[in-house]
Parts: structure tokens; C-alpha cells; sequence
């Protein structure tokens, strides 16, 4: 269901996803999210944990409406991120390593609220990284080799402040 065609079969061509409309951005871990320029957010791929924020297990081959008022999104391999307008993180998908940063490590099949102010998101493999609108770095999930850029190498199921002064992120 990666394609978002509705079918299971494979394109050696570009297809055209299964929903209409403009779209402004789009991001791709283990599924795939999309966001409309009405600021709708659809999703589509392999579900097993929640990944897709349907509130189901089922894989979806055509794109599923997830929820409205997003600006801005991010795919990890198996966990989403969603920013809304007005500055709320949303978090689902796997959490086996605190990646969501809801301060537990069970996994969320529909959307949790992670904090509020923030401008700008980023989903690693397994972490994830928010700017907040004062500049300040926030990081959790998977540690392992230090990514979270907290000086430890302990996986975070909380956001932890990184440092302050940045502009943008990426993973």
C-alpha cells in the first residue's frame, strides 16, 4: 500500500495517489503522510502499530484521513509526527523507545498531544527533535549513539531540552 493508488500492485511509472486535492508536503518512513493544503493530514502503508494514526491495525493501499488544522509533518520509521497550526505537537505510531515523547514507551494508535509553542518537527529512525518557537531544541526517543545531542547515549521518553538559539532541524 505504499503507493497510495488503492491497489497492492507495483508502478514502474509515477500514479496518481487515491485522494484529490492540492498537497504541500508530504514525508515517508515505513508509511507514508501527506498533508493537503487545507491543512488536512492523510496517511497511507503498513499500520501494524499504529504508524498511520487511524486508530487501527489495518494497512491501508489507498490515503485515510487523519485529522485537520496541520502545518507540518514528519515520518519516522514506524512513528508519526504532526505539528498544528496553532504550534501543538501530536505524536503515534511505535514507542518502543520513548520516540513519541509522551513520557511512556506504549506505542499510540491515534494521535497524543506532546506539548504546545513549537515551530518546526523532525522524525528520525527511531527519535524525534522539535524547535520550539523560542529557539530551544528538544529531543527524544532512541539514544543509542547519542543522537538526541543531549551528552548521554540514555533513550528519552520525555523531551529533553537540547540547547537554545537554533533556526531549524532536520535528522
Amino acid at each position: 500500500g505504499q503507493l497510495g493508488s488503492g491497489r497492492t500492485l507495483q508502478s514502474p511509472t509515477p500514479s496518481p495517489v487515491a485522494v484529490t486535492g492540492r498537497f504541500s508536503k508530504i514525508a515517508a518512513g515505513g508509511h507514508n503522510l501527506a498533508l493537503k493544503t487545507d491543512g488536512s493530514l492523510w496517511a497511507w502503508g503498513v499500520n501494524d502499530v499504529g504508524q498511520l494514526g487511524d486508530g487501527t491495525s489495518t494497512t491501508r493501499y489507498a490515503p485515510v484521513r487523519v485529522g485537520a488544522g496541520f502545518a507540518d509533518i514528519a515520518a519516522g520509521t514506524a512513528h508519526s509526527l504532526a505539528l498544528k497550526t496553532d504550534g501543538s505537537l501530536w505524536a503515534w505510531g511505535i514507542n518502543a523507545s520513548g520516540q513519541l515523547g509522551d513520557g511512556t514507551t506504549t506505542d499510540r494508535w491515534a494521535p497524543i498531544l506532546v506539548g504546545g509553542s513549537f515551530a518546526a518537527i523532525a522524525a528520525g529512525s527511531s527519535h524525534s527533535l522539535a524547535l520550539q518557537t523560542d529557539g530551544s531544541l528538544w529531543a527524544w526517543g532512541l539514544n543509542d549513539s547519542g543522537q538526541l545531542g543531549d551528552g548521554t547515549t540514555i533513550n528519552r521518553s520525555a523531551p529533553v531540552r537540547v540547547g537554545t538559539g537554533f533556526v531549524a532541524i532536520a535528522t
